[in-house]
């Protein structure tokens, strides 16, 4: 009996390292939502991480984080540290941006997963309105990140749609 169970068990673990050496080794996340606001009133909510407590959906889901930014809002540099129960740790930090066009950041998550990604904010002004893009991309360590893989775009997604929400709540307050 144990021999089957033992036999079962590694079947299983070979099954799931080919199966994962099968799966894509990166993710991209993308979501976008139209604002009924140029993009000079959307862009200040998303180059400066002091304003992020107003409708990004991470900073509600753990209220009770320690966060710090640091650095010139919009600037290569500026960053925003976080540690919290439910958010974990880690910190993004603007690589490139351009006003009124886009925010690109570095992700690094510490715990409880180690993991670094990428995230851009896109603004495409449309008439009187401001299509903001989403993206979020980054590699998956085997064999574990490549499943967890499959199941963060509907994850990230839901985080992106209601952020998108609430950045487009404030944005057309203003």
């Amino acid at each position: 009996m144990i021999k089957k169970i033992l036999l079962g068990f590694v079947s299983f673990l070979i099954l799931l390292l080919i199966v994962s050496a099968l799966l894509p080794a990166q993710y991209h996340v993308e979501r976008s939502i139209t604002v009924n606001a140029a993009p000079n009133k959307v862009y200040p909510l998303l180059q400066n991480f002091s304003e992020w407590d107003k409708w990004s959906v991470w900073a509600s889901l753990d209220p009770n984080q320690k966060v710090s930014v640091t650095g010139e809002p919009g600037k290569p540099g500026h960053k925003q540290e976080w540690n919290g129960p439910i958010n974990g740790k880690g910190s993004m930090t603007i690589d490139s941006a351009e006003s009124n066009v886009f925010v690109k950041m570095n992700l690094v998550f510490e715990e409880p997963q180690p993991m670094v990604a990428t995230s851009k904010f896109e603004l495409k002004p449309e008439g009187t309105k401001t299509i903001v893009i989403w993206h979020n991309e980054g590699n998956l360590d085997y064999p574990i990140g490549r499943i967890f893989g499959l199941f963060l775009d509907s994850m990230l997604g839901k985080d992106f749609e209601t952020g998108l929400a609430k950045l487009k709540e404030v944005a057309e307050k203003q």
